[in-house]
């Protein structure tokens, strides 16, 4: 049985459809075709499932993203949550593994078969990259899709005096995958969903983030304030 069977989603969760939202190197936002790399699983120390993704833009730049597509131990181990009115959601990222997987080939992310391979990947205790055996999607290697990206700020965090995570006043950028398109027809898969055969919300999604900056940090340097994003350069072509 394949280590994402378990994310076969409820039946009874309201379908988010699109949404713009608030929102090594850093890329700019903006739309980029890449090509799957690499798609393992892994569980956190709290039990929470993980789809680790690698994708490679044309000039082999590497975007790195890992989807929590379900929860922890804590929380039961779901792949959905419910808001205050009881109504239940598919996790946002267990939304963003099911695109991956539908606009690439056609299925949801629990029925994706995987093989044990062992890959280098970082350990804390050793401070290096050791070989390591993991479950890999590999179905979805090699495939082609495109990633809305956003380029964000976010808190450096440290450790307080209780052990908790807390802003330490410093930022850093980072980048994070926001939607996924189809290589070929820029949909989305609502769109396809919906029988839609001409791509709109790409345009809106470009249209909204392209070479922004979306600020998400909440203890930010001076002159800085949470929510606003600082002056950007001109926006990029349609894609990387």
């Amino acid at each position: 049985m394949s280590i994402f069977s378990s994310l076969k989603p409820a039946t009874d969760v309201k379908d988010d459809g699109d949404s713009l939202g608030m929102g090594s190197y850093i890329l700019d936002s903006g739309l980029y075709q890449v090509t799957v790399d690499l798609v393992y699983a892994s569980v956190s120390t709290g039990g929470a499932l993980g789809m680790n993704c690698v994708f490679k833009t044309k000039d082999g730049r590497e975007i790195r993203q890992t989807f929590w597509v379900q929860s922890g131990d804590a929380k039961g181990n779901k792949t959905y949550y419910a808001d205050k009115d009881g109504v239940k959601h598919n996790l946002p990222d267990l939304n963003h593994a099911n695109a991956l997987s539908q606009l690439t080939l056609g299925v949801d992310a629990h029925v994706l078969k995987d093989e044990e391979k062992v890959i280098n990947i970082w350990n804390r205790d050793a401070k290096a990259e050791v070989p390591t055996k993991v479950k890999v999607a590999i179905e979805l290697l090699g495939k082609q899709i495109t990633l809305g990206l956003i380029k964000q700020t976010v808190d450096k965090n440290v450790k307080d005096d209780n052990g908790k995570y807390v802003p330490s006043g410093e930022t850093r950028d980072e980048n994070e995958i926001d939607k996924f398109f189809h290589a070929d027809s820029n949909l989305t898969v609502s769109e396809i969903k919906a029988g839609e055969s001409t791509a709109k919300f790409i345009h809106a999604w470009k249209k909204k983030n392209d070479g922004q900056t979306r600020m998400k940090a909440t203890g930010t340097k001076a002159g800085t304030k949470p929510g606003v994003a600082p002056a950007v350069s001109a926006a990029p072509p349609l894609f990387d």
